[in-house]
């Protein structure tokens, strides 16, 4: 395993992935509240449209395929091969992102948004306070991302890199 790289890698897919998912959240808020805490879904509901909804689903499938495919072609060209070696390159790859989606997104972006009101209908909702945010911020990062996604992509890389 090349870990310098492996390390870049992640570190680059973070900032690529919170970048994207923060631009599109200026352009579509609304859609990206059936994201959040339930009572903050519920208060912004009114509010939201299912095209808009379709679109997010549609920016982030595409943004996901395209950080598969550059995780597998990067470790094809840094030589990595064999399946748990390319594994755990998708694996801690992911785990850049991971926690950078936590920090980033789910504690800055919370204050931030918070204090910008851009969600309709959950204006000062008491959802927004970090009490409600982390029932759904520490199992989602904690547990499925470690447990469930994290491995899913390692899988999903080894996969792309056996087809090249």
């Amino acid at each position: 395993m090349n870990i310098p790289r492996i390390i870049l890698d992640g570190i680059v897919m973070c900032v690529i992935f919170n970048t994207v998912v923060a631009l599109f959240f200026m352009v579509l808020p609304q859609a990206y509240s059936v994201m959040f805490p339930k009572s903050i879904k519920e208060a912004a509901a009114p509010y939201v449209k299912k095209r808009e909804i379709k679109l997010m689903y549609c920016i982030l499938l595409i943004l996901y395929f395209l950080m598969f495919l550059y995780m597998a072609v990067s470790a094809h060209f840094a030589g990595i091969t064999g399946f748990r070696n390319l594994f755990w390159t998708g694996y801690i790859e992911m785990m850049f992102v991971n926690i950078g989606d936590f920090v980033l997104l789910d504690i800055l972006g919370r204050m931030y948004v918070k204090d910008k009101n851009m969600i309709k209908g959950a204006e000062n909702h008491p959802g927004w306070e970090w009490k409600e945010w982390k029932k759904l911020a520490i199992p989602e990062h904690g547990l499925a991302w470690v447990l469930i996604v994290c491995p899913l992509v390692g899988l999903i890389v080894a996969g792309i890199n056996a087809m090249l």
